[in-house]
């Protein structure tokens, strides 16, 4: 299992000096500066050449459900698009889910209630993340998220869909025979507001279930072995990621230097993949050495 430290904005700051540095994955560089811009340096022709592509302002909020927001401003919109984001241990996810507790009418809450349980995912965990990257275009926002509800032994799957709705906080109750719990009814990820219920609705109707195992550092949902993920999880197990990060912290310590370096490689040239429409089939070569008596 993979723990690490959960980043939030503190103090209603909205610089970058928590995510200041340099961060990478396979197809990008991002580059977060103090002075709350972000420098994009692209991978293009399949890493051969790093492009700076873009230097964009930046900021970071808080989002509904404590997590981190980041907000970047693009020449093309009015307002700054956001970007929730989950930090473990120097690896930035946009797919994570927050760790959540509903109030309940009972004497103990829920809060209490997962500590004397085995599972340490036992509980609601909202999802937080919305997007699919952080490029130099306005983010593509996802017209569905699952939030997950885990017993010591089980996974509920809740489906939720974007809603044209005002956020307010509201629940509703999921029961599974004499198995009951309470959810969010809407969800704000960013500036969207997404729901699990049509209209006034009071519970959630359609949901799925599995049984779920815990293996080290991934969890299986189900039998099947294609339904294996990473589990990532924060030392204080309030976020949690079924993914690999998007982008991790970067070992290049000058990015102006790493890219003069990179880019002054020379590389041999890919083969021409239309030679293949040159070469003679097994029967061509057979009748050019038949002769005709």
């Amino acid at each position: 299992m993979f723990f690490g430290f959960t980043l939030f904005a503190q103090n209603n700051s909205t610089d970058l000096t928590p995510l200041a540095g340099i961060w990478e994955n396979s197809n990008r560089i991002i580059s977060v500066n103090e002075d709350n811009t972000l420098q994009f340096v692209l991978k293009t022709f399949y890493g051969f050449y790093f492009d700076k592509a873009a230097v964009l302002n930046a900021s970071l909020d808080s989002g509904e459900n404590g997590e981190t927001i980041l907000r970047v401003k693009y020449p093309s919109e009015r307002k700054p698009q956001a970007h929730p984001i989950g930090v473990i241990n120097n690896k930035l996810f946009l797919d994570f889910y927050c760790r959540s507790y509903i109030e309940t009418d009972g004497p103990d809450s829920e809060e209490s209630e997962t500590l004397s349980h085995t599972s340490p995912l036992y509980g609601y965990w909202r999802c937080c993340g919305n997007v699919k990257g952080i490029e130099i275009a306005v983010p593509y926002t996802k017209p569905e998220l699952t939030c997950y509800y885990f017993t010591d032994s089980e996974v509920y799957f809740l489906r939720y869909w974007q809603a044209d709705v005002p956020y307010e906080r509201e629940t509703v109750d999921v029961n599974d025979g004499e198995f009951s719990f309470k959810v969010d009814k809407l969800l704000k990820v960013g500036d969207i507001v997404y729901t699990c219920v049509v209209g006034r609705g009071t519970f959630v109707r359609n949901f799925e279930k599995t049984t779920y195992t815990i293996n080290g550092d991934s969890v299986t949902f189900g039998t099947e072995p294609e339904k294996q993920y990473p589990l990532y999880r924060s030392h204080d197990n309030s976020l949690l990621a079924f993914s690999e990060p998007y982008i991790v912290r970067s070992e290049i310590a000058d990015l102006d230097a790493a890219i003069a370096e990179h880019n002054s490689h020379t590389h041999n040239p890919l083969k021409n993949p239309m030679e293949v429409f040159n070469r003679k089939t097994a029967w061509e070569e057979k009748l050019e050495k038949m002769t005709i008596n």
